[in-house]
């Protein structure tokens, strides 16, 4: 059984902010810096960023039949489960208000305009189904601090904790900057937060003064598990990743790829650049990125006691790290994988227990192969993963609805009808065993092809409900398995 504070844990809500009598909350949580112990960062440090100007209203005006054009301030829970939101103004999702974003969407900015998050933001995609966040007009973006062809980014400050976790799985961001205020963080700025998880996510064409994808600052503990970086650019420092006061959780993360473009070359810069901060970097591959500082490096002062088990080209202080080319796949669908004879394979923590780990890598493999994870945002699983494990006509799954509030139905077809029945087994996104399902097949006579289904009412093997958030589930029929994702909303 899953336990009442593992399933809010699922979406991020700490348990203890929680009354399990009646779910409300009821206690205010301590700092980002508790588990570290032994520093705690100025009482203030003041956040100031650029005037723009924010519609009072929000419109969804339809203009096809799968789009629709959003601007200024969401006010109730709202989900965008359409191909295009179009993105006239600047966005403000309120204080307690959850904005859901579907797997598929592209989400369009017409103008330099921002997203501001004082609420929550879950943008759950999947890795054949992904969110764009993307410019109109990307053809006009360059690396400067002109607006045409490029969106503002995703902003946020000082977002109250009693929100539940904001959450980015499997989307992609380009061609954003951030070029007013304190310029920084070309597509993702956190300020004062640590309630997000950017997973399995793509971070191409973005730029600032500092973190030319993303800036962490003021006690800000996110985690960011599994992603992408590459092709960002940073004027100033930290082409990819920049971090100040503060204590992100950086795990398995690809980093390739990414320029510092300041050509003084005494002005020390890296991937990533911190001040007075202590981010976690863990099982991250972090090859490849540009700065022209007489003494290359990948890292800026970033403590040998938190930095384990990564491959780092120049190196760094730390436990288990390494220093050898990564032997990236470097062709078809999935580029910055892994070949077979790559030293990241099984060279990542041993134990991650403390960890966070999310069940999918990138291209939506396993996420440990052979007990020990790898290194980077792809995980090997013994075979080359920019080809299929199995051809895509073999078997075609799905659920619907998804996003679903009550019950879903999870229905699969296999391109045999050897197969008596089918296992179908639903964990929730720490891995925790939640119920498992027993289908039997209908077999059709015209195509040959075996039919499963069956609904899941969203309750675990004691017939208690869980709780709402990302859960996944398994198919196993005969000698085929295959694993997807669905959302669960109460």
């Amino acid at each position: 059984m899953v336990s009442w504070a593992a399933q809010y844990n699922i979406i991020g809500i700490d348990p203890q902010l929680i009354d399990p009598e009646n779910g409300d909350y009821r206690v205010y949580p301590g700092t980002a810096a508790e588990e570290y112990g032994c520093q705690i960062f100025p009482a203030d440090l003041r956040y100031q960023e650029g005037n723009s100007s924010l519609s009072s209203t929000i419109f969804g005006e339809n203009n096809a039949r799968n789009s629709i054009t959003i601007s200024g301030v969401i006010e109730t829970n709202a989900i965008w489960d359409v191909d295009t939101v179009k993105v006239v103004g600047d966005i403000e999702i309120a204080d307690g208000v959850t904005l859901t974003i579907a797997g598929g969407t592209r989400v369009e900015f017409m103008g330099f305009y921002s997203i501001s998050v004082q609420g929550c933001i879950l943008a759950l995609g999947e890795s054949q189904e992904q969110i764009l966040f993307t410019s109109k007009n990307p053809e006009f973006f360059s690396f400067d601090h002109t607006t045409i062809g490029a969106w503002a980014g995703i902003k946020f400050i000082h977002t109250s904790p009693l929100n539940q976790t904001s959450v980015f799985t499997n989307c992609i961001f380009e061609y954003s900057k951030s070029i007013l205020g304190t310029k920084k963080g070309g597509a993702i700025s956190v300020y004062n937060v640590s309630r997000l998880k950017i997973i399995s996510s793509i971070f191409r064409n973005n730029f600032a003064d500092y973190g030319g994808a993303i800036s962490f600052e003021y006690q800000s503990a996110p985690i960011i598990f599994g992603n992408l970086f590459r092709k960002n650019y940073a004027f100033l420092g930290g082409s990819p990743v920049y971090c100040s006061y503060s204590y992100p959780k950086i795990t398995n993360n690809t980093i390739t790829g990414n320029v510092v473009l300041n050509e003084d070359t005494f002005y020390k810069t890296g991937a990533i650049q911190t001040f007075i901060s202590k981010p976690k970097i863990i099982n991250n591959i972090i090859w490849g990125n540009n700065s022209n500082y007489y003494e290359p490096f990948q890292l800026v002062w970033c403590k040998g006691f938190y930095t384990n088990y990564n491959d780092i080209e120049f190196g760094n202080d730390g436990s288990g790290n390494i220093e050898t080319d990564p032997l990236f796949f470097g062709s078809g669908s999935y580029p910055f994988s892994l070949q077979e004879s790559s030293p990241c394979i099984n060279s990542g923590i041993v134990d991650t227990t403390d960890l966070f780990i999310y069940p999918e890598d990138l291209a939506g493999n396993n996420r440990i192969y052979e007990n020990q994870i790898d290194m980077g945002a792809y995980e090997w699983n013994g075979y080359a993963i920019s080809e299929p494990e199995y051809p895509a006509s073999e078997i075609e799954v799905s659920n619907y609805p998804n996003p679903f509030c009550s019950s879903t139905t999870i229905s699969f077809n296999l391109a045999t009808n050897s197969h008596e029945g089918a296992r179908i087994i639903i964990y929730n996104i720490k891995g925790q065993l939640v119920k498992t399902l027993e289908c039997i097949n209908r077999v059709n006579a015209k195509t040959a092809r075996s039919f499963y289904s069956i609904t899941w009412n969203g309750k675990d093997s004691n017939n208690q409900s869980v709780a709402p958030g990302i859960y996944f589930y398994k198919i196993n029929a005969g000698d085929k398995t295959v694993c997807k994702k669905m959302i669960l909303m109460r």
